[in-house]
């Protein structure tokens, strides 16, 4: 039983350790997968367990079995089997309340378009009036790269360059309206 714990603590705690320094090491996975389960009760309990909330339990089974065993050297193996997988089942149905809690409210959701309006920007890909390039700007620790087209605003015989810096004055449908930043300037 010790090597389906310690297979537990691995692979638990693998995917643990790669969602929290997954910031770091600058990867980016997106996983979303919805699922309707009519089956009444056994609905609400299965949405505890999204894909998230069985990593916790694994890693918690994984722990405490493996813990347990080291503690009482083997001995008790059934009382062992019991905490752990009481323990994995509790971990894995409190990390799914929280989250779902969390994504019951405006907690952690995602900043609309409308929130890179007023921001300033780098030019990557060349825009004119003729044709639309794309912008990287900064929103908080992250960068974006966005569609851009020039703002009516300004004269049509403009060209913003890469490398040039813009200020993102209006934004619809995920293309940005930019203006060079010393245009914003003077009309402020």
């Amino acid at each position: 039983m010790l090597a389906a714990y310690i297979f537990c603590l691995v692979v638990g705690g693998g995917f643990l350790l790669l969602s929290l320094f997954g910031d770091f090491l600058e990867a980016d996975a997106d996983i979303d997968a919805d699922a309707d389960l009519g089956i009444g009760d056994v609905g609400d309990v299965a949405k505890l367990f999204s894909l998230r909330a069985i990593i916790y339990a694994l890693f918690g089974f994984g722990a405490a079995g493996t813990l347990l065993h080291l503690v009482w050297g083997g001995g008790r193996p059934g009382l062992t089997a019991i905490v752990a997988g009481v323990t994995g089942l509790a971990t894995g149905a409190l990390i799914g309340a929280a989250f779902g809690f969390l994504k019951r409210g405006n907690t952690g959701t995602m900043l609309g378009e409308q929130s890179f309006v007023g921001l300033t920007a780098e030019v990557s890909l060349e825009i004119t009036a003729a044709s639309p390039g794309s912008i990287r700007v900064l929103r908080g620790d992250r960068r974006h790269g966005i569609r851009a087209r020039l703002d009516a605003s300004c004269p049509p015989d403009s060209t913003l360059r890469p490398g040039q810096s813009v200020v993102v004055v209006s934004m619809a449908s995920g293309i940005a309206a930019v203006v060079p930043v010393e245009m914003k300037l003077i009309d402020d």
